[in-house]
């Protein structure tokens, strides 16, 4: 008869982090149907899974914290970790494997190295039907969409999450439906986002319609949208008792009035590059009026 398997010693079970922000990982079983190496797979955080964080700043603060000047930047670090080093190394050994390209962008985004997770996820996009376990796809599609988007790449962003199998409910269907909005509105179709944004607020209560609409405004600013989707916002917040607008779509199009004026001043970087070449342009036009003096000179002489 076979022996039973020993007991787990007590207290010996891996211990799961709380609060795990959104570049942090959490590590589940293998689904059976991928071979093992004897790694586990570790799962990407969803583009804003933690909207519940969100409705308790303000609007301004939600702004401020998803709203995107510059490309994603890279934590800095002298080095990788030794452990990143090792699966770096399992994934040249292994290039197909979808479970180690996972896992490396895991390892990439805990060390805040955005550009390099984005680089090896690009290499799982189009084989990630193959990904068995309907969530761990989800999550790998997203995650790309996300970095895709910080990155400005929103052609690659909107092909990635055309490629995203809808989720049916709850926070996962709105962050999807949040992406997809921010995406085709980067790529100029109004009417898509318009469509998606709606829908993103289908169920919401005014305090989370607002703080959705407070991630998206820049967007849809840009693609024309903006003041179509504050008037839905208008009929489900209404107005204060004294029938003025809500104040916190006043703060919404006081950012976006601000960001934009913010846009037309020149920073210190632009001022001296503007003024270098107006010196280099000026010197080039004396010196060509010199010479053509000089030639003009020359040739009343010889006559």
């Amino acid at each position: 008869a076979r022996r039973p398997a020993p007991a787990r010693p007590r207290g010996s079970a891996p211990r799961r982090p709380r609060g795990m922000a959104l570049a942090e990982v959490e590590v589940i079983k293998a689904p059976a149907k991928v071979k093992s190496d004897g790694s586990e797979w570790s799962r990407l955080g969803v583009y804003l899974s933690r909207l519940d964080y969100y409705d308790t700043e303000s609007v301004l603060d939600v702004m401020k914290l998803t709203t995107r000047s510059t490309k994603l930047q890279n934590a800095p670090i002298k080095s990788l970790s030794n452990e990143t080093f090792a699966m770096k190394d399992n994934l040249e050994k292994d290039p197909y494997n979808l479970k180690l390209i996972n896992n490396l962008a895991a390892a990439y985004l805990a060390e805040g190295q955005h550009d390099r997770a984005l680089s090896v996820l690009m290499r799982g996009w189009k084989r990630a039907t193959e990904i068995p376990d309907e969530q761990d796809r989800f999550r790998f599609l997203m995650k790309v969409g996300e970095l895709s988007m910080g990155m400005f790449m929103y052609r690659q962003a909107l092909a990635v999450f055309r490629d995203i199998k809808e989720p049916t409910e709850g926070d996962e269907l709105t962050s999807y439906l949040i992406m997809g909005t921010q995406a085709w509105a980067a790529n100029g179709d109004l009417t898509q986002s318009l469509k998606l944004f709606q829908r993103s607020l289908e169920g919401a209560d005014p305090k989370r319609a607002l703080r959705i609409f407070a991630i998206v405004a820049v967007e849809l600013r840009k693609v024309g949208g903006y003041e179509a989707a504050k008037s839905t916002l208008e009929n489900i917040v209404g107005t204060t008792v004294a029938g003025n607008e809500h104040p916190d779509l006043i703060l919404i199009d006081e950012f976006i009035r601000m960001r934009e004026e913010k846009k037309t001043e020149l920073s210190p970087s632009d001022l001296q590059r503007r003024l270098t070449i107006g010196a280099v342009s000026f010197g080039a036009l004396v010196i060509f009026l010199l010479f053509w003096w000089l030639e003009s000179r020359s040739l009343a002489a010889m006559k």
